[in-house]
């Protein structure tokens, strides 16, 4: 299991020292934002496992901040607890129907921090869990078309609020048929499973494998554009290239085709199937040219 973050937004310092402090060996790390607008980019770039937020914050109230991260799909499931030395009840009442899994008063009783800290990362397990399970394609290991969907949905969101960059990969196993017509099915999907296998081991935690259809995969890529992300592919089709399955007939290898498309320039919103348009092309390109290749593009705006 990975290191769980904790994210806390509070515009006191004095509070993010006594928080650290008390929350020392309950979570790996904890990220710092004393603004609002820093508390989104830092939500956005490292996904926290839970985030505490003040509600009374300059320029954007926590409350505000709450519903900008439950409307973005990267951030919906990250519980949010308030903290807040407010007792007023009808307002406690809307944070918790815009989104808050819980609040905590200050100045805050350590023992009663910790209780509920703890319980909202078991609730964030717990959600992790059920999404994984209902993402996972069966066969590869690799996630779905509905979380591909949600990603780069999340991706988008990204790009539009902090300008996070962002690209996609599509990639097609070439002849991918040839190899099930003379090999049979059992082959072809040992291919599919180590083809998944091999972009599972290439991809970093904050980027999102799936298998996009049949014998065609997908990566949404985050924080990366350009010669970064271009290197990240290189890395995914030399693993492919490796990959064989030794038969009766002897062995089989497999290469593909791949077509990736990324995010560049200005700030302007972008649909999430633009990227997947123009991956697609690039995809199509790299076919029509010969296969076993890569063809990149930037989306223009």
């Amino acid at each position: 299991m990975s290191a769980e973050s904790l994210l806390l937004v509070d515009d006191d310092r004095v509070v993010h020292e006594a928080l650290e402090r008390e929350l020392a060996g309950r979570v790996e790390r904890v990220l710092h934002a004393f603004e609002p607008e820093e508390g989104l980019r830092i939500a956005l770039r490292e996904r926290p496992d839970i985030i505490l937020l003040d509600v009374n914050l300059p320029r954007m109230d926590g409350l505000k901040l709450c519903r900008h991260l439950k409307e973005t799909p990267s951030t919906r499931d990250v519980p949010i607890l308030f903290l807040t030395v407010d007792s007023n009840v009808q307002r406690l009442a809307r944070a918790l129907e815009i989104g808050a899994t819980d609040y905590i008063r200050k100045p805050f009783d350590p023992v009663e921090l910790r209780a509920r800290v703890a319980a909202a990362l078991r609730l964030r397990r717990m959600i992790d869990l059920l999404r994984d399970q209902a993402w996972i394609d069966p066969l590869t290991g690799v996630k779905n078309r509905a979380a591909f969907d949600d990603a780069l949905a999340a991706a988008a969101a990204a790009f539009e609020r902090v300008g996070q960059p962002a690209a996609v990969l599509l990639l097609d196993l070439d002849h991918f048929k040839d190899v099930n017509d003379q090999y049979g099915h059992g082959v072809g999907d040992e291919l599919l499973r180590r083809v998944g296998s091999a972009i599972r081991g290439c991809c970093r935690p904050y980027d999102t494998a799936c298998r996009f259809g049949g014998d065609e995969f997908a990566i949404v890529y985050t924080q990366a554009e350009g010669m970064d992300a271009r290197r990240a592919v290189v890395r995914v089709l030399d693993a492919i290239r490796e990959i064989s399955v030794t038969t009766d007939g002897g062995l089989v290898r497999t290469r593909c085709s791949a077509g990736l498309a990324c995010t560049k320039g200005s700030r302007d919103p972008f649909a999430p199937g633009d990227l997947v348009k123009t991956a697609d092309e690039a995809l199509y390109e790299a076919k029509r040219a010969g296969r076993d290749r890569l063809v990149v593009r930037t989306r223009e705006r």
